[in-house]
């Protein structure tokens, strides 16, 4: 029989920010085992790959299995793939950033592991051609993507046994298709279904080459593998399945395949990702329809071949179907620029000072460097990827993942900044072609976004590298639809693929797909009927009696020896009624404290009397809902609740959301007495365990009855603050300048 090489190739990858339990079990459940049992058949040779983030936390927590990788690579056995040091989307980031990630995780390797990555592992498998002119520049030969994507371009899949040469600015990079039929084979299906697909390849031609690449993680911690996969044993039955054939199969790596074979020819790729993630990245509507056309073509004869022309989205899309993930992403380019100006400054620094041939200035030299660095590590944590999108995995949708992608920025701008006194900046932030504004002071930013309501869409609490508007508003999923049809089951599977599960659901679940008209963000100002109630914020449907909720304010902003403020108003059209109601709302904040000072200023413009609810809507958000030590507190500092809780509480002046496992409370306050309504944002979404509901942040929403006569003025003042805890409940002064 003819000879096939077969390529085993794992990737392991916990984000930046998740939970030590985490790295705990996954390691336990699959990491280490999958490890121990390898390393009882040296023959059988493999490719890992393990994201930066994860390699560090094993090296600290884990030497034991640290030092069996280093053994296995010193070995020969295992070849090891770099690539962005903390598995960012290399698409995502500006040049300089992708070559750094890159390199430095290429360094890494080599230092602590003695291994030469000459091949990289693409995260997510998010191509697109050009970079294949950036990858050559950061040294590497070789990479890996799905086979999905060549068959995007065209190929059969009869044809992808081997490895191809592609181009792009006269740079030619080696590319490897992955078996998307090995990866739903391996580890789900017995393993002579395996050997059965690889020989249909050995009957086509000598030396033929097939490549299994896929997350590591379904070895022992994805529902059910650990019991299947150690405990019945099916890895050492797939490891003796391969010694039983090796007269044919021969395991190989990436390396000696470019090395001891000929390339298959020259291909092309259009954009793309696993078919999977393309999929995930379709707005929830043109999901559904792609689904109902998936299905359809399946029942034709034709329909295997079609197949591979139906293509879903693109991965930079998940930045339009989720605006919180743009923001995040235009953050991470605000500070990258920031490290770049940075690390330049400091290079032309030392080559002025070492330039000066008197000895200079030598002493800060150290120091200096190892700021930037610094400053370089944190912003490329903030680019771990997975915070950025979301599909079966929680990712975007987990809070303690996004507010990582925050402190790590926060953590490099502040190693940037100069820490000077109040300031505004003004500048098309999000790369809308519209002017937002960002006041700062040493303690806090503050972002706010005059076309969309003159809303606070970012608050930055600097000493603990926390964004304290870091929510998620509800929106639908085309997964809710399984939700809302689910029907108890009678019979579960033992082992799937984690994206064959069908989930149980609880019938809280379908109470909770409620869905926001407008980013949950911070001084929304409402008008609303005195007829709304609590029920109706819950279930997004409130309705406004004027257009204040996202139409543009103007806006003028000033800077003083003491502080800085911004003023935004526009004319209001209420039930009609053009320019009826002037709003006035100006942020005042000083150099020296963790406070922003808000006045607003209604004035009746119009002829007729004005009757309405005014609400300023706050989307704090804290580290958990139902937690210990999260919870309310109103004016007599009284305790409500926890953060989950929703009610309606009559003539208030002052609401504080306490932390404890952050050391903070949040403080709102005004001046004249309202009706506050308190709600948990929950949403829904989907993970590789089920569907779960998860806590995004706390909705309050104050309100004043008001009746206002042509030519009446009405003011508010209110303070939004943040204080640290000493103790369990116990405040100590905040920080100053």
């Amino acid at each position: 029989m003819n000879r096939v090489n077969l390529i085993l190739a794992l990737h392991n990858h916990q984000p930046v920010g998740n939970f030590h339990w985490v790295f705990e079990e996954v390691c336990s459940r699959a990491y280490e085992p999958f490890l121990k049992i390898m390393e009882r058949y040296p023959d059988v040779r493999l490719v890992l790959h393990y994201s930066g983030g994860l390699l560090e936390w094993i090296k600290t927590h884990r030497p034991r299995v640290f030092e069996g990788i280093h053994s296995m690579v010193r070995k020969g056995q295992v070849e090891l793939l770099g690539g962005g040091f903390y598995e960012p989307i290399l698409v995502m980031l500006p040049k300089r950033d992708r070559l750094g990630q890159i390199r430095s995780y290429a360094r890494w390797l080599s230092t602590h592991l003695g291994a030469e990555a000459k091949g990289i592992w693409l995260a997510e498998r998010v191509w697109e051609q050009s970079l294949v002119s950036y990858l050559r520049e950061a040294g590497v030969e070789y990479t890996v993507v799905d086979d999905s994507h060549f068959r995007h371009a065209g190929l059969e899949e009869k044809d992808l046994d081997g490895y191809f040469l592609t181009e792009d600015e006269g740079k030619i990079l080696k590319i490897f298709p992955g078996s998307e039929r090995l990866r739903y084979c391996i580890p789900f299906e017995h393993p002579e279904k395996t050997i059965e697909y690889l020989r249909q390849f050995a009957q086509q031609r000598d030396n033929a080459l097939l490549v299994y690449a896929d997350d590591g993680e379904k070895f022992g911690s994805w529902p059910k593998t650990y019991k299947h996969v150690y405990e019945d044993g099916w890895l050492e039955q797939f490891l003796e399945t391969l010694m039983r054939n090796k007269d044919w199969i021969r395991t190989t790596t990436f390396r000696e395949a470019v090395e001891r074979l000929p390339h298959r020819g020259r291909v092309y790729l259009p954009d793309a990702s696993y078919r999977e993630m393309m999929e995930w990245a379709l707005p929830p509507r043109g999901l559904m329809e792609y689904e109902e056309v998936s299905r359809a073509m399946a029942n034709q004869p034709w329909g295997h071949v079609a197949r591979q022309f139906l293509k879903g989205g693109t991965w930079r899309n998940f930045r339009v179907k989720y605006p919180e993930a743009h923001q995040m992403y235009v953050r991470m380019l605000e500070v990258s620029q920031k490290v770049a100006e940075m690390d330049k400054s400091s290079h032309t620094l030392v080559s002025n000072l070492t330039g000066t041939g008197t000895g200079g200035w030598r002493a800060p030299l150290p120091s200096i460097a190892g700021v930037c660095q610094q400053a370089q590590k944190e912003l490329y944590q903030a680019q771990c990827n997975d915070p950025y999108w979301h599909g079966v995995f929680g990712g975007l949708y987990l809070p303690h993942l996004r507010s990582a992608v925050y402190q790590h920025l926060l953590q490099a701008e502040s190693l940037c900044d100069s820490g000077m006194g109040a300031r505004v900046e003004v500048r098309d932030f999000d790369l809308d072609t519209r002017e937002e504004f960002k006041l700062t002071n040493p303690l806090l930013n503050a972002y706010f976004k005059p076309d969309r309501g003159g809303h606070l869409y970012e608050l930055d609490y600097k000493p603990r590298g926390l964004n304290l508007l870091n929510t998620l508003s509800r929106r639908e999923e085309a997964y809710h639809k399984k939700i809302l049809e689910a029907r108890p089951q009678t019979h579960v599977e033992d082992v799937k693929s984690i994206h064959d599960i069908i989930p149980q659901v609880e019938e809280e679940l379908k109470q909770r797909l409620h869905y926001d008209g407008y980013l949950k963000e911070g001084l929304i100002d409402h008008l609303l009927s005195p007829q709304a109630t609590l029920e109706d914020c819950l279930q997004g449907r409130l309705t406004q009696l004027g257009d204040s909720l996202t139409a543009p304010y103007q806006y003028r902003f000033e800077e003083r020896p003491d502080g800085v403020s911004l003023k935004l108003y526009r004319h209001c059209t209420i039930q009609g009624e053009r320019d009826s109601l002037l709003i006035i709302k100006q942020v005042d904040l000083d150099g020296l404290t963790p406070c922003l000072n808000i006045t607003y200023s209604l004035a009746n413009t119009s002829k007729k009397e004005i009757g309405c609810n005014f609400g300023v809507e706050f989307n704090p958000s804290m580290s958990a809902g139902e937690a210990e030590g999260r919870y309310y507190l109103l004016d007599n500092m009284e305790r409500v609740g926890h953060l989950a809780i929703a009610g309606s509480f009559s003539q208030k002046k002052k609401v504080f959301l306490v932390d404890e496992h952050l050391g903070l409370r949040v403080s709102l306050e005004w001046d004249k007495a309202a009706e506050i309504w308190l709600m948990p944002l929950m949403t829904v979404s989907q993970s590789e365990s089920g569907f779960e509901k998860v806590y995004q942040g706390s909705t309050v929403l104050p309100l004043w009855r008001l009746s206002m006569r042509p030519g009446d003025r009405w003011e508010l003042r209110i303070k939004w603050g943040v204080e640290e805890l000493v103790s369990r409940g116990t405040l100590q002064r905040a920080p100053t300048g």
